[in-house]
């Protein structure tokens, strides 16, 4: 599918839409009355008449806006509401033209509980330019754990091993309240009670790091000002016991806000491992099979944040976050290896292997935020982080031919300077956003083997990146349209040890975004196409040598180039069903790469390299319904991968399709309990030539709240049938590589939850550079 066929289906689809059937937006502010300040996070409905059914909901920004698009003509119902306000009603008459209701007030309330809504709310709805948008706030959404439990259960959203991402996409950038996140387990600390709704974005704007295939958008609610305690406890219970705590703590009065945050985890798993390599050579053929039982692995964690975000006046802000963390990493293992040439036995070893890592990191954000009319606004965002991680690795060896110790010390250290500036000019002609960014990276680190079995090397890295952005988006009649362009330049510089010069790349690009999005009768339609990139990660740059056996090295490639990305998609939402089209298009992929160790031919390096080029078509499908006391959310996604790699002299198609399938059930019960019943199966996958078995796993869940919401329990037990085991298969060049993994699956967690004031932190940094924090 070449570039022309592409800007063919852009140029069809919004034809369609415009000769299409003709609607109008509906708008307005909600205010509190005591106090005349914007509401954030207010509930809206939008219902039909006569009958009162559901057509569209939404909340409110921040600044107490909100609007509905592409409203067919008719007679509405507008019902807002918020906890502690009283209900408000409005009769609304769309035509063709524009409603602007203007200022919405709500008056305070005789009571304080938060209002049920009792219509059939789709847990899931379209965003204006595609994209999806999850109401956790008014659906039984809010009630599924915490973060994480919510996105796994948005459609083509999967997460698996502690890693989010997005079906066709990869993972995504991720926001709560306009903070970007720094590390997963933030998800795990925030509640699902205290989130009012997820935006996932599958056609970001130019605004966004051109990596970002996809943004997750999580937004908080609002709660009443004073001070306010979370602490949370949550054992796992496998075999060997994990627990996880964390404590938030916060005041506000306006116009400050203060907050502190304290988190610790600790994990020890078992796992149990089998490889067979098989490597080609002109005239011989070697065979390596690797056994480890017993694989123990443990992790402790410590992260603890502060911060203050601080109102000038109703249109400026300032603040900032301070964030440190700490791990401890080990691995012990017995790996043992049985080595045959030509079908003959030739080596056989046991090997004590100890792994030790100590990564840490400081994390320093201040922002500035501002209205400098009702028109224009600004922001500002700064960043500095240090990185240091030191690690050491002893592997004693008992073996057929030779016995030996083997002891690698490594240690990388990096500093990232960076700062983000974004403007945004709101008129009736449209949006305009635009600004630009600049990041400064430098770092060092060396590898040294005492006993020369691997090279001893010293390495520096140096990398500068500056980007400038526009975007503008407009309604054209009933049509949403939106437009962006982005530039980045980009310069990287790698020195070996003796100081010489490996690597001076300069590059630069453009990655222009479009979407097209209409609704039509009751069905919201959108056509979005971009262009993104991936750089490496600094590990997959690393030219530091890992050994893990005398037959088996891992390195990185500090001769990576960036790969591009071409994204089309089309998506079709009308309750309650959700459809998504792709088609994916990667120039240079970074991809896991095989071959010979340079000085030894019966030694495997594994490493990364760049391929010309991988396609992709894929669907996803979703069907969420709610009913009297039963939620099923199932989802359905298949994918064509198209690629082709050499293998023992030939060139071999890997474009076997593959499917998964998702089956979230959720029950309410008697007395406020809620059961869940999930079922979660993939087929026979395949990413490049690296080719995955299928995997099913069945959960079990049950959780209840108490107190008025003030205590929460829930306890979930994962893979009760034990089936999940990861098997994967690699062929390319000369060399085969069969895998089987059997991780510790089966495990339960019960996770207590107290709140007092329940009140959610509201710092409103962002981040300048999080994309390149994350490569760390």
């Amino acid at each position: 599918m070449n570039v022309k066929i592409i800007f063919g289906i852009v140029v069809l689809f919004t034809i369609f839409t415009f000769t299409a059937n003709a609607a109008a937006p509906v708008s307005g502010k909600i205010l509190e009355e005591s106090t005349g300040h914007s509401l954030e996070y207010a509930n809206i409905l939008l219902l039909s008449l006569p009958d009162s059914s559901f057509v569209t909901g939404a909340t409110s920004s921040e600044d107490g806006q909100f609007r509905f698009d592409n409203v067919s003509s008719g007679k509405y119902l507008l019902k807002i509401s918020y906890i502690g306000l009283e209900n408000q009603l409005l009769p609304v008459d769309v035509s063709t033209k524009p409603v602007d209701l203007g200022d919405i007030v709500l008056k305070e309330s005789n009571t304080l509980r938060e209002v049920v809504v009792t219509s059939k709310i789709p847990p899931f709805q379209s965003g204006i330019n595609g994209g999806i948008v999850a109401n956790v706030s008014t659906t039984l959404l809010s009630t599924v754990g915490t973060a994480t439990d919510v996105l796994q259960r948005m459609p083509g959203i999967l997460a698996n091993n502690n890693q989010i991402t997005v079906f066709g996409k990869g993972a995504p950038l991720m926001y709560i309240n306009n903070r970007k996140v720094q590390d997963l387990s933030e998800l795990e600390r925030l509640e699902s009670s205290e989130i009012s709704t997820v935006e996932l974005i599958t056609n970001p704007g130019a605004k966004y790091d051109a990596e970002g295939r996809a943004v997750l958008l999580i937004k908080t609610k609002t709660r009443v000002n004073g001070f306010s305690i979370q602490a949370t406890e949550r054992i796992r219970i496998g075999k060997y016991l994990g627990d996880n705590e964390n404590i938030s703590i916060a005041y506000t009065k306006e116009p400050l806000n203060l907050f502190a945050t304290y988190y610790h985890n600790y994990t020890k798993q078992e796992a149990d491992e089998n490889h067979r390599f098989l490597l080609k050579n002109t005239n011989d053929l070697w065979q390596h099979d690797v056994f480890i039982p017993n694989y123990r692995y443990s992790r402790s964690t410590q992260q603890a944040s502060a911060g203050l975000d601080y109102s000038l006046n109703d249109k400026h802000a300032i603040g900032g976050q301070y964030q440190f963390d700490t791990q401890k990493n080990e691995n012990i293992n017995t790996i043992s290896s049985l080595t045959h040439l030509n079908n003959v036995k030739y080596d056989e070893s046991h090997v004590q292997s100890f792994l030790k890592a100590t990564p840490n990191r400081h994390l320093m954000n201040a922002f500035y935020s501002g209205k400098l009319n009702d028109k224009f606004s600004l922001r500002v965002d700064f960043d500095y982080l240090k990185n240091h991680e030191y690690r050491e690795q002893r592997s004693d060896e008992t073996a057929t031919l030779e016995s030996r110790t083997v002891n690698t010390f490594s240690q990388t250290d990096y500093d990232l300077y960076a700062g983000k500036w974004t403007n945004s000019y709101q008129s009736n002609a449209g949006l305009i956003e635009f600004g630009g960014e600049y990041n400064y990276i430098a770092g060092n680190g060396f590898t040294h083997n005492p006993e020369g079995y691997t090279d001893n090397n010293e390495f520096t890295n140096k990398e500068q990146k500056a980007a400038g952005f526009v975007g503008y988006s407009h309604r054209l009649n009933d049509i949403n349209v939106s437009v962006g362009l982005r530039y980045e330049f980009t310069s990287e510089q790698f020195t070996d040890s003796t100081g010489t010069i490996i690597i001076n790349q300069r590059y630069s690009d453009w990655y222009p975004n479009l979407s097209v999005s209409k609704k039509i009768k009751n069905m919201d339609l959108s056509l979005a196409l971009n262009k993104r990139t991936q750089r490496p990660r600094f590990s997959e740059l690393n030219g530091n040598t890992l050994y893990v056996n005398r037959f088996l090295f891992q390195k990185g490639n500090p001769y990576l180039k960036k790969a591009n990305i071409y994204d089309l998609n089309l998506q079709a939402t009308m309750n309650p069903f959700y459809l998504n089209i792709g088609y994916i298009y990667e120039q240079n992929p970074i991809v896991p790469f095989f071959q010979e160790q340079e000085k030894n031919k019966s030694a495997i390096l594994s490493t990364y390299d760049n391929f010309p080029n991988y396609q992709e078509l894929n669907a996803t499908l979703n069907f969420n319904y709610k009913m009297r006391f039963w939620q099923p959310n199932y989802t359905a996604a298949i994918s064509q991968p198209f690629f082709s790699a050499n293998y023992d002299g030939q060139k071999v198609s890997y474009n076997r399709p593959y499917c998964f399938f998702v089956a979230y059930n959720d029950f309410t019960l008697p007395l406020s309990f809620v059961l869940s019943c999930n079922f979660r199966y993939s087929s026979k996958a395949r990413q490049y030539y690296i080719e995955g078995e299928e995997r099913k796993q069945f959960d079990l869940g049950l959780r209840k709240s108490f107190f008025n919401n003030a205590l929460r329990a829930n306890l979930t037990v994962y893979d009760i049938f034990n089936w999940t085991r990861e098997q994967a298969h690699i062929q390319f060049n000369n060399l085969r590589w069969d895998t089987d993994k059997k991780f510790e699956t089966r495990y339960a967690t019960l996770s207590i939850t107290w709140m007092f004031n329940n009140y959610k932190k509201k710092y409103r940094g962002g981040s300048a550079a999080q994309d390149d924090i994350n490569r760390f």
